[in-house]
C-alpha cells in the first residue's frame, strides 16, 4: 500500500477512537480521543499494532469517541479532514 492508502485504512478502522496522521517520512501518530494520549511509529503497520495493543489494554469510551469529537480545544494534532 502507499502512504495515503495506509492512512485511509487506519482511519477507516480506528478513526472513531483515535485521531490518526501521517506527518512526514517515518512519522505516524495516533491520538486517543478520550485521554489525548499520543502513540507514535515510524510506519503505518507499527502504528496499527500499537493502536491495537493500546485499545485492547484500555478501550476508548464510546461517549467521547466518534466524528462528533473531531475538534477538541487541547488536541496536540490537527483533526482529520
Amino acid at each position: 500500500m502507499d502512504e495515503a492508502a495506509d492512512l485511509d485504512d487506519l482511519r477507516w478502522h480506528w478513526g472513531d477512537a483515535y485521531l490518526i496522521h501521517h506527518l512526514g517520512p517515518d512519522t505516524w501518530v495516533a491520538q486517543r480521543r478520550d485521554s489525548r494520549q499520543t502513540l507514535g511509529a515510524e510506519d503505518a503497520e507499527t502504528l496499527r499494532e500499537r493502536i491495537k495493543a493500546d485499545y485492547a489494554a484500555h478501550p476508548v469510551s464510546r461517549q467521547v469517541a466518534g466524528p462528533g469529537r473531531l475538534e477538541t480545544p487541547s488536541c496536540r494534532v490537527l483533526p482529520e479532514g
